[in-house]
């Protein structure tokens, strides 16, 4: 009887320390993702990380000097953010502003400066018509100018300019096309 009693009692104190406690993994990997809910460390990343300036200066054969200067506006930037774990990425793909002068034979023909707000009326992004242009005009930055060399002759110097949304494959490529008066004309070669 002694030892059924013993036994019982055991049962009961095994019964009762039984109470639904959390183990200690389950606690931390609970604490860890509460954690993760209510804490963000944010994360500034700029691309370019810092100013810069491209001056292209060329020459052609038909007469035609084009300078291309572009340089990085620290003033505006497109901003994409990126939670990984519990850090929070904040990228700021920072405009450009470029100008172009040509001339002709040592005479000045055409002397411009572009910044994004001039690039949208130029190139129509703000068009809200177009279904591809969502929101171009404000996530999109300069990829690339450079002079098209093989396809200017000696009555027009054609400048290709290529936009993109970051991180997407999102793209507008337009040629600019300045003819021996000066004169400027936008053709669009692609929109995605």
């Amino acid at each position: 009887m002694r030892n059924i009693v013993c036994i019982f009692l055991f049962l009961v104190f095994v019964v009762s320390s039984c109470e639904g406690r959390k183990t200690k993994n389950q606690a931390l990997s609970e604490d860890i993702e509460e954690f993760k809910k209510t804490v963000t460390v944010e994360v500034p990343v700029y691309e370019p990380k810092s100013y810069l300036e491209r001056q292209v200066d060329t020459l052609l054969h038909n007469g035609y000097r084009v300078k291309i200067k572009t340089h990085t506006d620290m003033d505006n930037a497109v901003l994409f953010t990126k939670i990984k774990d519990t850090i929070n990425y904040q990228t700021y793909y920072r405009n450009f502003k470029f100008s172009i002068l040509i001339e002709r034979n040592g005479k000045r023909i055409f002397n411009n400066y572009f910044d994004k707000e001039h690039i949208n009326q130029l190139f129509k992004y703000n068009a809200s018509n177009i279904p591809a242009l969502k929101d171009f005009d404000k996530l999109s930055v300069l990829k690339s100018i450079e002079l098209n060399e093989g396809v200017s002759n000696s009555e027009s110097i054609e400048i290709d300019v290529l936009y993109a949304i970051p991180n997407t494959d999102r793209v507008s490529l337009h040629t600019m096309i300045i003819n021996e008066s000066g004169m400027m004309t936008i053709e669009q070669k692609l929109l995605n």
